[in-house]
């Protein structure tokens, strides 16, 4: 297939969602597409917890649901299996690659129904993390391999040239790339963010962005709000509103939360935060409590923070495994190597306590003595009221009698940090994504573009037109 010499520049999902976000940057005969993930829309989401996701047509059933985009060349013959309307892999002579620039499941989601010959690339970090989640069963549907990259590090398919740059987000690994053909330079932010544990690393990223230069800038606007809401212009700031907590102040306000109960303290995260498992740590040291984990975020922590002090707590499920013989390989290492407490051991002494209660294993409160406990919810799913299952959280938790108390922060800048951080980059022209109201997100000097789907926007000569 020879295409004119220009790049091309699609958008396929992610333009007025959170999350979702697909983009793809093709040069003659190359093609790489960044991000493959699934919208976060629990309220309208197929996969309810009841509705089975058929392991044997995934690609199919996917695309019927509207879940991953149409796009030629990225799936198998055999997954497609007679799908009108899209060219699988096999017949498609481009060199394609798929580049992610996190491990959330909004930009990771759909990754395994890509076509196992397709190489997918994460950060060293990324894939680590990847690999230990992948493990304890917490990976994406479909099996394949995957390839890694390194912070800094340049890479080729075809003649587009990749560098991926480090952020702070909220997990390991993310990144933003710089994107290089003959016709001009992108840079695609990913997800970032000032107040987490590393906000010179965003500085860092504008500092070598800048070097190497660009002409298009895609960038994240989760939490851009609508005008409705916030009338006045976004004034650029890196400064810290004093109500923000951030990811370092964490701890101590857990703590604080802590130290007012006489009870248990039970907590609710995305394991996926390496940052915040750290700060569970330091909250349970230093509020003389020892933190309990259930085993998958156990194992996340022996692999990412070794040196670690904590228990592990033994459902009734887990522990119905262990008499019928079935504990995993990893589980079984994992018991062997740190101490285990069961609901009946911890209640000896509650207040001695801060544990861990994912939203799934919820009924495990039941067995617990809640007595003047606290529920620190920590940015875990449920995520908040956009969600129906939040609700059943708090009133679950209303039922039970323990206080449901929020202490967390985001993974995205805050407006006032989008606009300063967009104002130092100042490209010529901006494609906000990846928000609700990316309008927003005004450039000081270039040329805002509102993208839209089914459009090929045309970069050639450092300029983008729309084909």
């Amino acid at each position: 297939m020879t295409t004119l010499e220009q790049t091309k520049i699609r958008f396929w999902g992610g333009l007025r969602t959170i999350g979702g976000t697909i983009v793809t940057v093709e040069y003659k005969d190359s093609r790489v597409v960044f991000d493959f993930g699934l919208k976060y829309d629990p309220s309208t989401n197929f996969f309810d917890g009841q509705l089975k996701l058929r392991t044997t047509s995934i690609v199919k059933d996917y695309l019927r649901l509207g879940m991953i985009p149409k796009i030629d060349g990225l799936y198998s013959e055999q997954d497609l299996a007679g799908e009108e309307g899209v060219v699988p892999a096999e017949l498609d002579k481009r060199e394609t690659a798929v580049i992610i620039s996190h491990i959330h499941l909004d930009h990771i989601g759909a990754m395994g129904t890509i076509a196992p010959e397709i190489p997918v690339y994460l950060t060293s970090d990324s894939l680590k993390l990847y690999r230990a989640l992948d493990t304890v069963g917490e990976g994406v549907p479909g099996n394949r391999n995957y390839q890694s990259c390194d912070y800094e590090q340049s890479f080729n398919v075809g003649e587009i040239t990749i560098t991926p740059i480090p952020v702070d987000h909220d997990t390991l690994g993310a990144c933003a790339f710089h994107i290089q053909t003959p016709d001009g330079s992108i840079l695609y932010s990913g997800d970032l963010r000032l107040h987490g544990k590393y906000p010179e690393r965003i500085e860092q990223m504008i500092e070598k962005a800048k070097e190497r230069s660009f002409d298009v800038l895609i960038m994240e606007g989760t939490t851009l709000n609508s005008v409705e809401v916030h009338r006045e212009p976004l004034v650029p700031s890196k400064e810290l509103p004093e109500n923000l907590l951030t990811e370092t102040l964490i701890p101590s306000k857990m703590v604080s939360v802590l130290e007012e109960a006489n009870g248990i303290g039970c907590f609710n995260i995305y394991n996926r935060n390496i940052d915040r498992l750290e700060g569970i740590l330091e909250a349970g040291k230093n509020s003389k409590r020892t933190v309990v984990f259930e085993p998958e975020t156990a194992y996340l922590v022996s692999s990412f923070l070794p040196e670690s002090e904590f228990a592990i707590f033994l459902s009734s499920g887990t522990k119905e495994e262990m008499k019928n013989g079935k504990l995993l390989e990893w589980k079984k290492a994992l018991f062997e190597r740190y101490e285990t407490l069961d609901a009946v051991q911890i209640n000896e002494s509650p207040s001695r306590y801060f544990m861990q209660n994912s939203y799934e294993h919820t009924m495990e409160i039941f067995d617990l003595n809640v007595e003047n406990g606290v529920y620190i919810h920590s940015n875990g799913v449920p995520l908040g009221d956009f969600d129906p299952s939040y609700q059943n959280l708090k009133n679950f938790l209303k039922r039970i009698g323990i206080d449901h108390v929020l202490v967390g922060t985001s993974g995205h800048a805050i407006p006032n940090h989008l606009q300063y951080i967009l104002d130092e980059l100042d490209p010529d022209f901006l494609i906000p994504l990846h928000s609700f109201h990316p309008e927003r997100l005004i450039p000081r000097r270039g040329r805002q573009v509102l993208p839209e789907y089914g459009v090929t926007y045309v970069l050639k000569n450092h300029e983008l037109t729309i084909q």
